[in-house]
């Protein structure tokens, strides 16, 4: 994976296990990112413009499957 520019991560301690948030783009305000969940070995990637609703959007779709994975 290579990608250019500014780049964020965030580690969220949970009863599952450590949930990694990987941000990249954004910048300029408005312009095309994409947020990179981590939760074990599973990975979720969202594109998007708006940067909150995006992050938003990806840990989302990660508790969900989490959710679905566990019932099923």
């Amino acid at each position: 994976m290579n990608k250019t520019g500014k780049v964020e991560s965030f580690y969220f301690p949970t009863k599952d296990g450590m949930l990694k948030l990987h941000v990249y783009g954004f910048n300029p305000v408005g312009s095309w990112g994409e947020v990179y969940t981590t939760l074990n070995e599973q990975t979720v990637c969202v594109k998007g413009f708006h940067r909150h609703k995006t992050i938003m959007r990806s840990v989302k779709m990660m508790l969900d499957s989490t959710t679905n994975k566990k019932q099923g």
